[in-house]
C-alpha cells in the first residue's frame, strides 16, 4: 500500500484559537480522519497552524482541498506532499498540540531550539526544520502524560 505525507501551514482566524473551538476541531478531525485511515498531528503556535497528515494520496488531496476552502484557515501554504514508506505520526488520527499549553520545561526546550516571533515559536521555513519541529512535538506528546491520548486521539489517561 502506497502512503503519502502532506505538510502545510496556515494562519488561524481569531475564532479558531479558543480552547473550545480547538477541542471541537480535534474531535471532528479525529473521527473523520479515522474513517479514511489518515493519521497526523496539528500544531498551533500563536495563531499559526502546522499540520502533518499521512495516508492515501487521494484522501490527503481531498482533505487538503477542504482545508484550503475552510474559513478558519488563512494563507494556506503547502510545504510538502511526498510518497513515504512508513508513517511517522501513526500514533493518532489527529493530535492537537498547542505549544502555548505545553508544560514549562517542554515549552522552554522548544523555545531554545526554534526561532521565535512575537513570543511564539515561528514555523520554520526550511523543510528539515519543519520535520524536526513536528518530530519534537510528537516525541513530547508521546513522553509527556499531561494529556495522553489513545491511537484514535481520545483521552486515555491523565497524570
Amino acid at each position: 500500500m502506497c502512503i503519502h505525507r502532506l505538510i502545510y501551514k496556515s494562519i488561524a482566524t481569531d475564532e479558531v484559537v479558543s480552547n473550545k473551538t480547538l477541542q471541537d476541531l480535534e474531535s471532528q478531525a479525529t473521527w473523520s480522519n479515522g474513517e479514511k485511515g489518515i493519521t497526523g498531528l496539528l500544531m498551533l503556535s500563536g495563531n499559526a497552524f502546522l499540520q502533518v497528515l499521512e495516508g492515501q494520496a487521494h484522501d490527503l488531496t481531498e482533505l487538503f482541498g477542504r482545508i484550503m476552502q475552510d474559513r478558519r484557515h488563512q494563507q494556506v501554504e503547502l510545504i510538502t506532499f511526498e510518497k513515504i514508506f512508513e508513517r511517522s505520526f501513526s500514533d493518532w488520527n489527529l493530535r492537537l498540540v498547542d505549544l502555548h499549553d505545553m508544560p514549562g520545561q517542554q515549552r522552554a526546550l522548544m523555545s531554545t531550539k526554534y526561532r521565535k516571533s512575537e513570543g511564539n515559536i515561528a514555523i520554520p521555513e526550511e523543510l528539515n526544520e519543519v520535520y524536526a519541529l513536528l518530530l519534537d512535538a510528537r516525541f513530547i506528546c508521546l513522553s509527556a502524560p499531561w494529556i495522553a491520548k489513545d491511537s484514535g486521539g481520545n483521552k486515555a489517561r491523565s497524570a
